[in-house]
């Protein structure tokens, strides 16, 4: 038996059953225990037994029947023993059946000695013609809607409002329901149980506000129309009219169903009756509405975060924001480890060794040449020890040294300057060779601790976006749940962060749903375009779609390239990678010469672009990174390379121009020229990049060229005047065009490799 929790709300729950046993027992008219079932319910669900029953019995007083209440009174009995013997034996199986067995027996006693008046039935007469024949066929109803009842009621007791509740939980709460509402009609009669159902009605739609309203409408006039025969068709009205009028607030809802009533009481003459019937008429109407309209606002507002809270159930915003701390301590933390590594290999790099070198030179010198001197005294006291380091110096610097380098005071006194000379300048040699080690592990430390610096950059940012909470808006999702059902789209759980004006959408639906009828809804709630960013699949039939805002502008790219006449691989390599939803990066780089090295060259340095700038690393640290990768090769390699990174929502574009022609931007009948004013990467070991900033409006076209196109027109002037001529509505035509003018300008044959590289924004649809 399952433990239901024992509060002041479970006292007030068992005080709502008590009217349904009260209706259960009326369903016939010889009141059949089908309250029965319900007590069995209550108790398998854990309610007090004493209160349940007390219930059950006393909803046999109504028929004033001492027979009747002493059949009860034994099928009380017998299921309370029922349940205690299984929660004593619940540790074996067959304790299950205690319950069953009992409930059995209850009906035995139903069939055999309550009274009973037989049914006149036409069709069934000749099979249940007896008395004990229509209690038995009863008692089997009765067994069966036990079972209903059984997981009906768990089902409201233990899941409504707190889950999705299954299909057979559905059906057979729904069935329960639809019998208490049949008993309360024969009870209360039907006058009270429409003013039950309007009043039903009413909050029901005031809480879910959408289309489940008219479902509620159907199943409230099955009662009414099995028991008097108000027909189907009114309660649907009734529930269109509530459903239309119900967003604008309990007046309009209260008065347009008024109206109906009132117009169907007009067409039936029940204002022609007597006061005694036309008053419950109008009371069952009246009655209703003005509950609904005093009905504290609190009140409602808790029924409707109840049946918000089941549809959000599996979104925890604590859970979500906790991990997001957690992770972002982590990734300040790695970011600190970083730093450190940086700051490390900084201190590495100190001139020790080549102090050192110089020492040792000077040493070897000495020990070599003057230590046997007969005026290596006099040279000691005088100190020419520093004119010596003086003229390793001087070497160090020149790479050798001759006699105009000798400081005088050591000329003056020394009559060995030739063998001295010729041991430092033999010294040098492996100094030289040591100094290049030293340099290049010194530029190896540099390039780890800048990489170390980028990663810390991007680790810190990271942490600093994870550590921020969500912030939690849940009324927009309510409201928004209510616009998705308005327009066709059935949604369980819905999610909404970001900060206003740039708001992120997660939202749980059921069959794949338009995403322009989802990015309609969504964008027209939000006040701004959003756009289905992504579909993840959860199961056969349910899908979790997250929008964004949409970029205010979108890209069109054109590309034309050409391989040098009698080449077969083409030094020149461009990239179009979107970075993020607002950003993307186009890059074009030049590799020395042509062929299948210039190619390697060109490809290696985009592809670390690419690499680099997905990971959002810094542009300076992009660049001087791939500066010194370059440097490292000891054959002679360099790239010409045009990067920038366009912003969709501001048509920002941020240019970086190494050693690369002329770029320009094409903007209606205007012409702008982005210079460049670096070397190419690979020939300076330290590299100072400029970065322009460039606003792209509606329409501009951002245009990068190889040497091989600028190449085949005698100067900028004239390339400046031939892009004077061409078309900017289609990138793609613009390139063809570049390019065919430039081959046509080389006389058909390709004397370089060729690339033209177009971008045109256009105001997102």
């Amino acid at each position: 038996m399952t433990e239901f929790p024992k509060n002041g709300f479970s006292v007030f729950l068992h005080f709502v059953f008590l009217p349904a046993f009260f209706a259960l027992s009326c369903l016939g008219n010889n009141a059949e225990p089908f309250a029965l079932g319900l007590l069995f319910a209550l108790l398998d669900c854990g309610l007090s037994p004493i209160l349940s029953c007390s219930f059950y019995l006393f909803s046999s007083l109504p028929a004033f029947n001492l027979q009747l209440s002493l059949v009860f009174s034994a099928q009380t009995v017998l299921l309370a023993l029922g349940f205690l013997l299984k929660d004593k034996l619940q540790e074996k199986k067959e304790s299950v059946i205690f319950p069953f067995f009992a409930l059995a027996i209850s009906l035995a006693l139903f069939v055999f000695f309550a009274p009973f008046e037989l049914y006149s039935l036409p069709v069934f007469g000749s099979f249940l013609g007896s008395v004990l024949l229509q209690k038995a066929f009863i008692s089997v109803l009765i067994f069966l809607f036990t079972a209903i009842s059984v997981v009906g009621v768990r089902a409201l007791l233990f899941k409504l409002l707190k889950c999705r509740l299954g299909k057979d939980e559905l059906v057979f709460a729904l069935f329960f329901l639809l019998l208490v509402g049949l008993g309360v009609a024969r009870f209360l009669g039907v006058h009270a149980y429409l003013g039950i159902s309007f009043l039903v009605l009413l909050i029901y739609s005031a809480v879910a506000k959408d289309c489940s309203t008219l479902f509620c409408a159907f199943l409230l006039s099955l009662p009414a129309y099995v028991v008097g025969g108000v027909p189907i068709e009114r309660f649907f009205l009734y529930g269109v009219a509530v459903t239309a009028t119900v967003g604008f607030g309990r007046l309009p809802a209260v008065f347009s169903l008024l109206c109906l009533l009132f117009i169907y009481a007009y067409f039936d003459g029940v204002f022609l009756l007597a006061s005694n019937l036309l008053l419950p008429t109008l009371l069952s109407g009246l009655i209703p509405c003005l509950i609904f309209v005093l009905l504290p606002t609190p009140v409602l507002r808790a029924m409707e975060n109840k049946l918000v809270f089941y549809r959000e159930k599996h979104i925890s915003r604590v859970a979500i924001n906790r991990n997001r701390m957690a992770i972002g301590d982590r990734l300040f933390e790695l970011s600190g480890v970083f730093r450190e590594i940086q700051a490390t290999f900084f201190a590495l790099g100190t001139t020790e060794a080549e102090d050192s070198a110089k020492d040792f030179i000077c040493r070897q010198t000495v020990g070599k040449v003057c230590a046997n001197c007969p005026k290596y005294r006099t040279c000691l006291k005088q100190n020419q020890t520093l004119s010596l380091r003086k003229l390793v110096d001087v070497g160090c610097a020149k790479g050798k040294t001759n006699l105009i380098d000798v400081p005088v005071g050591l000329a003056n006194v020394c009559d060995r300057q030739s063998d001295i000379l010729s041991s430092i300048n033999r010294l040098l040699v492996d100094y030289q060779k040591c100094m290049l080690e030293a340099e290049n592990a010194q530029a190896g430390r540099a390039l780890l601790a800048g990489q170390a610096q980028g990663v810390s950059e991007i680790l810190k940012n990271l942490a600093l976006d994870q550590s921020e909470p969500i912030t939690i808006y849940s009324q927009k999702e309510k409201e928004l749940t209510v616009a998705l059902l308005r327009a066709g789209i059935v949604s369980s759980e819905i999610l909404i962060t970001g900060e206003d004006g740039d708001f992120i959408l997660s939202v749980v639906t059921y069959g794949m749903v338009k995403a322009k009828k989802l990015g309609a809804v969504a964008s027209a709630f939000f006040k701004t375009p959003m756009i289905l960013s992504e579909r993840i699949s959860l199961s056969r039939d349910k899908y979790c779609c997250i929008l964004k805002r949409r970029p205010n502008y979108d890209a069109a790219f054109g590309v034309a390239a050409l391989t040098k006449y009698g080449e077969e691989k083409s030094g020149d390599t461009h990239s179009v990678i979107k970075i993020d939803e607002r950003k993307f990066m186009v890059a074009l780089s030049d590799g020395m010469g042509s062929g299948e090295y210039a190619k390697r060259i060109s490809e290696s340095t985009i592809s670390l672009l690419e690499s680099f700038y997905r990971a959002k690393m810094p542009s300076k640290t992009v660049l001087s990174t791939i500066n010194k990768l370059l440097t490292f090769n000891k054959e002679e390699t360099f790239a010409c390379v045009d990067v920038a990174i366009v912003d969709l929502d501001t048509g920002r574009a941020d240019i970086v121009k190494i050693g690369s022609p002329s770029g320009f931007i094409l903007s209606g009948t205007s012409l702008k020229i982005v210079e460049n004013a670096t070397l190419p990467l690979g020939i300076l070991e330290s590299l100072h990049p400029v970065t322009a900033t460039h606003v792209l409006e509606e329409d501009d076209v951002l245009l990068f060229l190889s040497d091989g196109i600028t190449s085949a027109f005698g100067s900028t002037s004239d390339l400046y005047d031939s892009l004077k001529n061409v078309s900017v509505s289609n990138p793609q035509q613009l390139a063809d065009d570049v390019l065919a003018t430039a081959l046509s300008a080389y006389g058909g044959k390709a004397m370089d490799d060729m690339t033209v590289l177009a971008v045109r924004l256009f105001k997102s649809a």
